[in-house]
């Protein structure tokens, strides 16, 4: 019933628990290392602008990453994320949050 967790990272569970996809999950972690631009992020995993950029709302919306501006002879934006122990943290509190909610629901 319960999915085989021996051999997932906790990388990989916690993408799991957040609901990232493929995508998502390269640019979280991508970010985790260096913060980039659009720009960057579409050369680093090959895929459109637009694809990139939904990626990143969506990334936003959940609150891993966030944008920054930076002056270099013009004004441009690079994409930093939350670091991932934290972003574990808040899935761990979440987790348990849950667990004690439907035990009790459970009776």
């Amino acid at each position: 019933m319960l999915p085989e967790l021996e051999d997932t990272t906790k990388e990989e569970l916690v993408a799991d628990i957040l609901g990232l996809n493929e995508l998502e999950r390269s640019v979280y972690f991508a970010l985790c290392s260096d913060a980039y631009t659009v720009k960057e992020l579409v050369e680093l995993t090959g895929r459109t602008r637009s694809v990139v950029q939904r990626a990143i709302q969506s990334l936003q919306e959940q609150q891993l990453i966030t944008r920054e501006g930076r002056v270099d002879k013009t004004v441009y934006y690079v994409y930093i994320a939350l670091p991932f122990e934290t972003v574990r943290e808040q899935v761990k509190d979440y987790l348990n949050a849950w667990y004690n909610i439907a035990m009790k629901r459970l009776g």
